[in-house]
């Protein structure tokens, strides 16, 4: 009952190479592979592998140079987010230590103003504010310390590192020696180095009111002490981060070189693949990352090129095969009467040639057709009665008794021409296979046209059910009865219902012999259309096994 198959026996043409070259390797004149020079795959030194020089056609090389490679562009990267990242954060570390430091300077003057603004407040002036340094050497004491400094710690310090003096209205009616051409009097005989300029220091102002008048304390301390600090703060930065950004720069380098380190494996497992060798695979790395799935996602890419290499070598070599037959046939007829022209019957050699050469153009329409199929190429589509398609094939069956009282009206959508072959495949199918009769069903169920073909033949194994949908698939069957088919009848008859949104299937049939059973959707239906199968039983009981629309 089923299709023909590729050849048993008999001479085919041998197919060329075929299939999808993955790649070809470089050209033996080619100094870098000669050499061994390595080559920047994915960030990655790779060794260049020199291939065999017996392939099609010599390779373009493609060179991943130094500054493209991810490798470097990742580093530079890292390098240049890293060094703004630290240049920002040291900058923002010293103007915090200068401020803090500044802080705590004013904020000791503060206190130090405090104390000695308490102590003249209450009516009395130490002699001790009138003493040079030098006069109060060894006779700062505790107490001293702590009602002049406050809480600012030791006073040596305060006193060395920062000028105080007075100035105010009370000079005038004060007897004070020291006061300096500007109404100024330096306490603690600081009469060293002359003020720091007001944009070098830090200064802190108490008033006093007195009886004699106001009077205003300063305490002036210079920035140089706080600058040295900042400034060597600075230094140790300007030091430290650019080692820090080497550093980074150097971890991402050889972090990166290890994780792409498989890709140039993979780059060189893909180099050296060509149509002769698809079912190398390229290796997959244990660490289940990114990298792995690609590897993984390659090898399926691998797999279903190496099938489809296999499947076109195989069809190239089954068409041969079924095109050489008829054309082998013409010439043994034609080369006989050729030889013996007189005593041909040249109408019977016509005939034969005829028949023939039908054959032939029934299998390059096939063809044909597949190609178009395969290739999306949809004819236009409109509403079409089925149970017309199928009572228009009656004349071509005059030789088996054909049984078309189950046809009944259904329209589908679709394409004529395409579901005309439809039609016509399914029955020449039959009437090769079957004893002597040929049932054929039309009807709607739901949303879905149903159409069966059966045949009292002998029938379909359950085990090869799938394999008669093959191109130029041929059973054991096929082969001792029947030598018209050319096994790519069903094959196109599954792609074209398929593509118009239904399902085809084999099953057993009411006649003893095997039943095409042919879903579509129906052009009348208006709701929703079920994926699952009609349901419906044959005439021997058993339901019928249709399935719904391809999703």
């Amino acid at each position: 009952m089923p299709e023909l198959s590729a050849a048993d026996g008999g001479p085919g043409v041998e197919p060329g190479p075929a299939g999808y070259d993955v790649t070809s390797p470089a050209a033996a004149s080619d100094p870098a592979a000669a050499s061994g020079v390595e080559e920047i795959v994915g960030g990655v030194a790779a060794p260049v592998t020199a291939l065999p020089p017996d392939t099609d056609a010599p390779r373009v090389r493609r060179r991943t140079k130094l500054a493209n490679s991810v490798r470097f562009r990742l580093t530079a990267s890292v390098v240049l987010v890293v060094g703004v990242s630290l240049l920002g954060g040291g900058t923002l570390l010293t103007k915090w230590v200068e401020a803090t430091l500044t802080n705590d300077l004013q904020s000791r003057n503060e206190r130090v103003l405090t104390s000695m603004a308490t102590i003249l407040d209450s009516g009395s002036v130490p002699t001790e504010l009138f003493s040079t340094p030098a006069e109060l050497e060894g006779q700062l004491n505790d107490q001293m310390s702590t009602s002049f400094a406050g809480q600012a710690g030791d006073l040596e310090q305060v006193i060395s590192t920062t000028y105080f003096y007075l100035d105010g209205t009370a000079f005038s009616q004060m007897k004070v020696r020291g006061v300096d051409s500007q109404g100024r009097l330096v306490l603690f005989g600081r009469v060293g180095p002359t003020l720091p300029d007001p944009d070098q220091a830090v200064e802190s102002t108490r008033t006093v009111k007195t009886k004699w008048g106001d009077l205003t304390i300063h305490a002036v301390s210079p920035l140089s002490e706080i600058d040295r600090s900042v400034g060597a703060l600075r230094a140790a930065l300007w030091l430290g981060l650019p080692v820090l950004v080497l550093a980074a720069g150097a971890m991402t380098w050889v972090i990166t070189s290890q994780a792409l380190a498989p890709v140039a494996v993979m780059t060189r497992r893909v180099r050296e693949l060509s149509s002769t060798n698809l079912d190398a695979r390229v290796p997959v790395p244990p660490t289940e990352d990114e990298i792995a799935l690609l590897a993984v996602t390659m090898n399926d890419m691998l797999d279903r090129l190496e099938k489809a290499s296999v499947k076109q070598r195989q069809f190239v070599s089954d068409a041969s095969h079924e095109l050489r037959s008829p054309v082998a046939s013409i010439r043994t007829q034609l080369e006989t009467a050729l030889r013996y022209p007189d005593d041909v019957d040249w109408p019977s050699i016509a005939t034969t040639v005829l028949a023939e050469d039908d054959r032939l153009d029934h299998l390059v329409g096939n063809l044909l057709a597949m190609a178009r199929l395969e290739e999306g190429r949809f004819g236009r589509r409109s509403d079409v009665d089925l149970d017309e398609l199928v009572l228009a094939q009656r004349a071509r069956m005059a030789t088996v008794h054909l049984d078309l009282s189950g046809v009944s009206a259904g329209r589908v959508w679709g394409n004529s021409d395409e579901l005309t072959s439809v039609v016509r495949n399914l029955l020449d199918n039959a009437t090769r296979h079957c004893r002597e009769r040929v049932a054929v069903t039309v009807r709607e169920e739901g949303p879905w046209v149903v159409l069966t073909v059966s045949d009292d033949g002998s029938g379909v194994p359950i085990d090869e059910r799938e394999q008669v949908f093959e191109r130029f698939a041929r059973l054991q069957e096929s082969r001792e009865r029947d030598s018209g088919g050319t096994g790519l009848g069903l094959s196109l008859t599954k792609r074209i219902v398929e593509h118009h949104g239904g399902r085809i299937s084999v099953t057993d049939g009411p006649m003893g012999g095997a039943c095409f059973v042919v879903s579509l959707p129906s052009a009348n239906w208006t709701g929703a259309i079920d994926a699952e199968d009609p349901g419906e039983s044959f005439e021997s009981g058993e339901p019928a096994e249709e399935p719904g629309i391809l999703g």
